[in-house]
């Protein structure tokens, strides 16, 4: 059955008239043992199926997240330690000291300031006629000043259209000579589009998951009727724009210090396919933490990252995905594995959620360790690595001893076994980041980069063709590189597509790569926010309404 359950099936007649022939022909103990090994395997059995109902049920009603408050948790751990005696024979170190963050001033009560960046309109409000006149004297009262309020008042984005008049010109004595200036800097060689237009599609597109046809209804509402077909056309024309770009990408993420790696599907049409729809994927790439690579693949096969990462040098941050294993085993590998605690503590929070009590100890575990993490952000590689040993080793030791302990105790089946199973099969990609104040301590880079192509295809569902799959790991790579290192994605894709229209020297590619660009442009950075953590993560956001395939 594809839900995993199954009904236990067990002949008790049969069962019984054994164990009494068994009993007459004094054979006790045997008939106990027998006894005891049915029960045990239909405890299994009724375990195993019992938590996977409670993680369907969870998985289809309950929340998705996987934060565990700092309350839950310690409820937990007091039922926890006064039912059983696990903590008492591992003497736990020192947290490590909390860092100061400031205190947020008070907000004043009632209604905030407006932004004093926004544009104002000053909208004058005259005094009636009939109070303008001073009741004692009969003289016009004279204006004194203005009570002023404000309104906040939207205008929705508006078309524009720049007429490029191209000057002429001919001699006036002989009438000849005619010259005519030059066609203007376009975009798309005798396209309709600015460059603000493009950028405008492909941020709403791959940024803001709004497929083309809800962009089109948009359109229209605004006064101008854009076909659907006519939008997918500007896409395909603006990612092969940026497609110089996006190798350029490649190959500074790919020679990056430490790169992080992560995969998901893409569901692509085929009607070669019996269903016309086949499984490909795209595989995220972050390079030093700046620079976000997504390279497209026909299928779900080992080939699509390998191809890519077979001559990798250094740290590979991963989520154990066996595709990759062979990088780390070959006999020639010169890449080393690192792994991800998202995905580690991300079992004992199921296992938690599924009722077993034991899970709170380690998550307690990975909780201090992640604060040794908030306490290290800004700090250098040598400055990490010296509070990692200071605060985390310890911890991590303590992890590892309990795990040894407790694992063996544990039913194969249940959830909690199956979490320290995981770390302890992984055991040496998870302890790396604590010698190298490099490397993080999950993945969670490339998960947030790959979120955003999880959300974009419940909109569009899926891609219309390979070439299609290129499109918007194109895309996502400029964008997700520019979500990185926080800056505006519309802002900076205007400003590449005018210059490269203006034909951008190739020598200077890599000056337009959204880091570096950054560095030039300090007026477009938005304003930083601090990155969710595996204790503090954010709900997926609800599955929209489907829409049609680009």
């Amino acid at each position: 059955m594809k839900h995993g359950l199954r009904p236990i099936e067990l002949d008790v007649d049969g069962v019984v008239t054994k164990l009494r022939s068994m009993i007459e022909s004094s054979q006790v103990d045997e008939a106990l043992g027998m006894v005891s090994t049915l029960l045990h395997s239909v405890v299994e059995e009724s375990n195993s199926n019992v938590f996977r109902l409670i993680k369907a049920l969870r998985n289809q009603y309950g929340r998705k997240s996987e934060k565990v408050s700092p309350e839950q948790l310690m409820l937990a751990l007091q039922e926890l330690s006064a039912t059983m005696d696990l903590l008492a024979p591992i003497e736990l170190p020192p947290e490590p000291p909390r860092r100061q963050k400031p205190k947020k001033k008070a907000r004043p009560h009632g209604r905030r300031a407006l932004p004093a960046h926004l544009p104002r309109e000053d909208e004058p409000v005259a005094v009636p006629e009939a109070e303008r006149t001073c009741e004692k004297c009969g003289t016009e009262k004279a204006v004194i000043g203005h009570e002023a309020s404000e309104v906040l008042e939207y205008v929705p984005a508006s078309f524009k259209v720049r007429r490029i008049l191209r000057e002429k010109r001919a001699c006036p004595k002989c009438g000849d000579g005619l010259v005519v200036a030059p066609v203007g800097d376009k975009v798309i060689e005798r396209g309709l589009p600015g460059a603000g237009m493009l950028a405008q599609v492909l941020v709403d597109k791959y940024q803001d998951h709004l497929p083309l046809n809800r962009q089109a209804g948009r359109y229209e509402r605004l006064g101008y009727e854009i076909p659907r077909s006519t939008l997918s056309d500007w896409v395909h024309a603006a990612t092969d724009l940026l497609e110089p770009l996006w190798k350029v990408n490649r190959e500074a993420a790919l020679v990056a210090d430490v790169l992080q790696a992560d995969g998901t599907h893409l569901k692509v049409l085929d009607r070669e396919h019996p269903n016309n729809v086949k499984r490909g994927s795209l595989w995220c790439f972050v390079g030093d933490g700046k620079y976000v690579h997504f390279e497209y693949a026909p299928n779900e096969s080992r080939e699509g990252p390998l191809s890519l990462l077979r001559a990798r040098e250094g740290p590979l941050v991963v989520d154990a995905d066996t595709k990759l294993d062979s990088l780390f085993t070959a006999e020639d590998a010169k890449a080393y594995e690192v792994g991800c605690w998202m995905h580690g503590r991300r079992r004992f929070v199921e296992a938690l959620k599924g009722g077993e009590l034991m899970a709170a100890y380690p998550l307690d575990l990975i909780r201090r360790m992640y604060a040794v993490e908030e306490l290290a952000k800004g700090l250098g590689p040598d400055e990490v690595h010296a509070l990692r040993q200071l605060h985390t080793r310890p911890v991590m030791d303590v992890l590892w001893k309990w795990m040894a302990e407790k694992g063996p105790e544990l039913r194969p089946s249940y959830p909690l076994a199956q979490a320290i199973g995981y770390a302890a099969k992984n055991r040496v990609a998870l302890t790396r980041f604590l010698d190298d104040g490099r490397l993080p301590i999950d993945n969670g880079a490339s998960e947030r980069a790959i979120r955003a192509v999880a959300v974009g295809r419940k909109n569009y569902l899926f891609a219309g063709s390979d070439a299609g799959g290129k499109r918007a790991a194109i895309a996502y790579s400029m964008l997700g590189s520019c979500a990185l290192v926080g800056v505006n994605p519309w802002a900076y894709l205007k400003d590449v597509f005018e210059k490269l229209a203006r034909g951008w020297p190739k020598g200077k590619i890599f000056d337009l790569l959204p880091a570096d660009w950054a560095e030039d442009h300090p007026e477009h950075l938005l304003p930083k926010k601090d990155l969710p953590t595996p204790t503090d993560d954010a709900e997926e956001e609800p599955e929209p309404t489907p829409a049609e395939a680009d």
